[in-house]
């Protein structure tokens, strides 16, 4: 079960068009896998919709009068155009391959199926060409047992669970989770199974133990 979700806010901003697009990306990927986000940003979308019904402009009975014969033309034109034909069925979408398994992806982030990856130990990560506002993009697979060095965030982290599992403290989350962090955590999450994940960052990570806080000075790379 999805334990994990955005905000209310969140989807209401999604609806808008007033997030950045690695993070509606994420959004939209997370609600296809979330029947109930699913719902609610439909729901918002609705609430945007009347609220831009609302806000239109009075069409005032000479206004209407002027525009009645070129809507009769339009309805006329639409209806002597011949009968559509019956669309294709679309073919499966190919999959993402990545350590010998192949993953579906959400339909928004289809197109990256040829990742191209870098590799460090058990970790492999895929930069996206989404960019916008400081953020960031990236597909993250690790491996069975593979742990992420604990670190906290200069900005915020979105991770979206697309295949998997993973473990963060006592919390266990699976496929579909929307996962936010910020600069008040530090966290080592790593997967029993193996995992894939959306990540979105706007600032860089900082490690806070061991070797690995020798990457700091180049963490800048890593995102």
């Amino acid at each position: 079960m999805i334990k994990a979700h955005p905000t209310h806010a969140m989807l209401r901003a999604f609806a808008a068009d007033e997030l950045p697009l690695p993070l509606a990306v994420g959004v939209s990927a997370h609600c296809e896998l979330c029947a109930d986000c699913g719902a609610g940003l439909r729901a918002c979308e609705a609430e945007l919709a009347a609220l831009h019904l609302v806000a239109a402009p009075i069409v005032t009975p000479m206004a209407a009068d002027a525009i009645a014969p070129e809507w009769d033309a339009m309805l006329a034109d639409i209806l002597q155009q011949p009968a559509a034909h019956a669309m294709p069925v679309a073919s499966p979408l190919p999959e993402l391959q990545v350590a010998g398994r192949g993953y579906r992806l959400p339909r928004v982030l289809a197109r990256y199926h040829g990742a191209s990856w870098r590799h460090l130990g058990g970790i492999r990560q895929h930069s996206l060409p989404l960019t916008e506002q400081g953020a960031r993009a990236s597909l993250l697979h690790i491996e069975a047992g593979g742990r992420i060095p604990e670190h906290t965030h200069q900005g915020y982290e979105l991770t979206l669970l697309l295949a998997g599992n993973m473990q963060d403290g006592e919390t266990h989350y699976q496929a579909g989770d929307f996962i936010w962090h910020d600069a008040s955590h530090a966290h080592s999450p790593h997967t029993p199974d193996g995992c894939l994940c959306y990540t979105v960052l706007d600032a860089p990570i900082r490690f806070t133990k061991g070797l690995p806080r020798l990457l700091n000075g180049i963490s800048h790379r890593l995102y």
